[in-house]
């Protein structure tokens, strides 16, 4: 995800520690489903944790309008600031990702790779739901969810700036309703899956944005942001998940899921944004996987087949051993794309504006 670096606060330092846990479950969901890795007793819900990806979106779209809530992206000078701001945070990266994937990893003929390279280039492949399997797409596919929901933020702010609380209350209420009653439209219908549908993950964007936007009343707000409040939330997700997981509802069907995790996503993000801990804010090593996660996410999509390799040729069959390996492979390939990639290109976005 991309960041504008401010000051550091506790309100960015939690929701820091949400976009870390939000990428860390996806890898462990992917540790799982690959590799039939177990958790124990939390087998259940790790297997879910392809929901994490609806948390990613969510925060996505609240911290973009926490950052730019004072801001007006009405004029050409600051429409073109923002939107250069998400190219040199988003492409050089994941192209950087995709032709490596191509030339290394890559199935498909040079004709075939031709034809996928427009819309490659733009970011369309989450528009065409059966791109998903094809090449290294089942990994990059938020990002063009991503990038399309940036290429709507302006709008989107300007649009909420001017709702009133209530409206803002209604808009948040029909972005719900139409995500936790579309996947019942697919799974009684067997349509095409909406789990990397822009205009879903949209929704959940704009969620976010609508999230940050509203006013919370301080006493709500004081509640709200203490650990206690995080761990409920945390158990109360963890139980709901699992017990659904086993007693077998929609196993696999992630979206379907949304009647659990949209409420306490949402919740989350409110206790993290106004958690005070010092602590937290003095984490540098939080500060530096939060910047990192972008690269976290694009990591894993060499992990499995890299693993496929070594784990035969290493002999490592421990459970334990697996999951640790997978987590260091994937942190030592986000190091190196962070800081030989993403780091540079922010020097020279720094030096442009």
């Amino acid at each position: 995800m991309i960041i504008d670096k401010e000051k550091a606060t506790h309100r960015a330092a939690g929701l820091d520690l949400f976009r870390v846990v939000a990428a860390v479950m996806v890898l462990l969901f992917h540790c799982n489903i690959h590799h039939d890795s177990s958790f124990g007793p939390l087998t259940g819900f790790i297997s879910m944790g392809a929901v994490f990806m609806t948390a990613f979106f969510m925060l996505s779209g609240y911290v973009l309008f926490l950052t730019y809530k004072d801001k007006s992206l009405v004029q050409a000078p600051a429409l073109k600031k923002f939107y250069l701001k998400r190219i040199f945070g988003i492409f050089p990266l994941y192209l950087v990702v995709a032709v490596l994937y191509v030339v290394t990893l890559g199935q498909e003929s040079v004709s075939q790779n031709l034809v996928l390279l427009p819309v490659e280039l733009l970011g369309l492949q989450s528009v065409f739901s059966t791109l998903f399997p094809v090449s290294h797409n089942d990994g990059t596919w938020f990002i063009s969810c991503l990038l399309l929901a940036y290429l709507a933020f302006p709008l989107m702010q300007e649009a909420v700036k001017q709702m009133t609380t209530r409206t803002k209350w209604i808009a948040l209420a029909i972005c719900a309703a139409v995500l936790l009653w579309s996947p019942l439209v697919v799974h009684t219908f067997k349509t095409d899956s909406i789990y990397a549908n822009p205009f879903f993950r949209g929704l959940e964007f704009f969620i976010g944005v609508l999230l940050c936007s509203l006013p919370i009343r301080a006493g709500i707000a004081k509640i709200l942001a203490t650990w206690k409040v995080f761990v409920a939330e945390a158990v109360l997700l963890i139980a709901g998940i699992s017990i659904a997981v086993r007693l077998n509802i929609f196993v696999g069907n992630y979206m379907l899921y949304d009647w659990i995790v949209l409420p306490l996503f949402a919740c989350m993000i409110l206790t993290l944004a106004g958690l005070k801990s010092p602590r937290l804010q003095g984490a540098a090593i939080l500060r530096y996987a939060s910047a990192a996660s972008y690269a976290f996410f694009l990591a894993q999509v060499f992990n499995t087949q890299i693993e496929n390799w070594l784990f035969p040729l290493c002999g490592i069959q421990n459970n334990a051993l697996q999951i640790a390996v997978s987590v260091a492979l994937c942190a030592v390939i986000a190091i190196a794309l962070h800081e030989l990639i993403e780091k540079p290109c922010a020097k020279m976005l720094k030096k442009k504006l």
